[in-house]
């Protein structure tokens, strides 16, 4: 299974009281890289929270965001500030001297004044659940999970496709190499037949040449390695698990045999397709650079 590093997921929650949003985006990274903006009530939670996403992201670069937004009316109530009262209620008793004035209406004229009445502050985490805030976390981290896993599937199959044309090439490559073989062959008897006719010549020195120019074109070995790749390659994209870091190691083992089959080749066509493989390689070197 292949998963995207790019992802986004939102999670959201609302009462009498306040509402809740929960939201991340991802995006490409060698490592885990979080960066969280949280309100003051939720950042007793980052740890936690930071955890929940290491465990279920692995990969990315990540921007997390919690807002928070209490309702009117909630976030402070006016309450009477008593110590206010009571200096005004002494002055006007003062000022009224002998008058008649009930406490009703001395009540009513200082509950008049501005700053008798003031608002107080609610204690604010009190209102938030730890439990809901986590369980938000994990629905908005789950949503983009599978955004991941959703994005994943169309970039595994481009990525099978590009194997399975390396792979394609690679056959048509060991299919031309015979006729490859048979052109050396003919410009080492043309040599030959030159040096034989050359007084200069030295047959052992020759020999020893000819067998190391052998064996420096010989490419076999290298078709082997290829194709195990190539294997290995299409066995880890079919893992239960996303390997983006694997399948990049792959593909650099899978180019260092691409690379020297093509200096090996000295056959134009081989090197046509050497290309190729090239080609689509890079194609799977840019995908792997967004898979977890």
């Amino acid at each position: 299974m292949v998963k995207s590093m790019t992802g986004y997921g939102i999670a959201q929650f609302e009462d009498d009281q306040l509402s809740i949003s929960v939201e991340i985006k991802t995006l490409n990274s060698k490592f885990l890289d979080c960066a969280a903006k949280l309100p003051k009530e939720v950042s007793i939670y980052e740890n936690e929270i930071r955890k929940i996403i290491g465990d279920k992201l692995v990969r990315g670069k990540a921007n997390f965001t919690i807002e928070v937004s209490f309702k009117s009316g909630v976030n402070s109530s006016p309450t009477v500030d008593q110590e206010v009262f009571d200096h005004y209620k002494a002055e006007f008793s003062n000022a009224a001297g002998d008058m008649k004035i009930t406490d009703a209406d001395l009540y009513a004229q200082i509950m008049k004044m501005s700053d008798v009445l003031v608002l107080k502050e609610q204690d604010t985490n009190s209102m938030l659940d730890k439990a809901k805030v986590l369980e938000l976390t994990e629905q908005a981290i789950d949503q983009c999970d599978q955004y991941r896993i959703d994005e994943g599937k169309s970039i595994e199959e481009a990525m099978i496709g590009f194997g399975k044309n390396i792979a394609i090439t690679l056959e048509a490559i060991k299919k031309r190499n015979p006729e490859r073989i048979e052109n050396i062959k003919s410009r080492i008897n043309a040599s030959l037949e030159e040096l034989e006719s050359s007084e200069k010549a030295d047959p052992n020195r020759f020999e020893q040449e000819l067998i190391y120019y052998i064996e420096k074109l010989d490419i076999s070995e290298e078709f082997v390695r290829l194709g195990n790749h190539i294997e290995y390659y299409q066995e880890t994209l079919a893992s239960s698990d996303s390997q983006g870091k694997k399948l990049g190691f792959i593909s650099q083992e899978m180019g260092r045999e691409i690379n020297t089959i093509g200096s090996k080749a000295n056959d134009s066509e081989i090197q046509r397709l050497v290309v190729e493989m090239k080609d689509e390689l890079e194609k799977i070197k840019e995908q792997v650079l967004n898979i977890v």
